[in-house]
């Protein structure tokens, strides 16, 4: 390939699910591919051979989002490795229900720190080396309700959304910053074919949605170089409820 139109993407929590099948779709799209994982070693390893049988690069950086001293390593280290690295893929996150009476200290402190300050130093970090390109956060359809049963969760998402907004003003015009709200696509593996069954009669397209549906979001996102500051809603209409 022609060292001027080599590509790279950092995905953080590209290890498994969503962010996993970001990865090795941008790779069969021809992307290297940087992913972060904490916990999700055996994941990150399978992930990393998908991408390379995909024929493309891929290395794998363990570390802790709650940790700002790790993002900054994380975004040099990727950079080094790929120094066109040219996509953000902010896609980690911690979930947990609770009401604000229910929130413990540290995990609405983890809840923040993973959630909105690490792609928030992510963004800023990547900003630093990147001449042109994309960051794609990723939040939840849950930001545009109260459901006072997820509040933190909701606030850090809200924050993020805010932040992708912020970016897209900032880094124009050589960064495009842009989120993506994904409805029911994985449900959690606790959760059985009722529950489902319950939240899909609550869509207006009366399904869920599938893995499918948020690649081509994030790669419509990178290939069309007139949006920035967007959040598009990838949930069947759930939002509008």
């Amino acid at each position: 390939m022609n060292p001027s139109l080599k590509k790279a993407a950092l995905i953080t929590g590209g290890a498994k699910r969503i962010g996993a099948g970001i990865a090795v779709s941008l790779a069969e799209s021809g992307y290297d591919i940087a992913i972060q994982y904490n916990t999700s070693e055996k994941e990150a390893i399978a992930t990393q051979k998908a991408v390379r049988s995909a024929g493309r690069s891929c290395s794998i950086f363990k570390g802790d989002l709650k940790d700002v001293h790790f993002i900054t390593e994380l975004v040099k280290a990727a950079f080094s490795e790929y120094p066109y690295l040219n996509v953000l893929v902010n896609s980690a996150s911690v979930f947990k229900r609770s009401e604000i009476r229910e929130t413990t200290p540290s995990d609405f402190d983890e809840m923040t720190a993973v959630n909105y300050r690490a792609p928030f130093f992510l963004s800023k970090e990547f900003a630093r080396y990147c001449r042109v390109g994309n960051i794609i956060n990723f939040m939840d359809t849950k930001t545009s309700k109260y459901q006072n049963t997820y509040t933190s969760y909701i606030i850090s998402r809200m924050a993020l959304l805010e932040l992708t907004r912020f970016a897209a003003l900032e880094f124009a015009p050589s960064i495009r910053s842009n989120g993506i709200c994904p409805g029911l696509i994985l449900p959690g593996k606790s959760e059985d074919e009722e529950y489902v069954r319950r939240l899909e009669s609550k869509i207006p397209l009366g399904k869920k949605g599938s893995t499918d549906n948020i690649i081509s979001t994030v790669k419509f996102l990178i290939s069309n170089d007139f949006i920035t500051g967007e959040i598009i809603y990838v949930d069947g209409g759930e939002s509008l409820k």
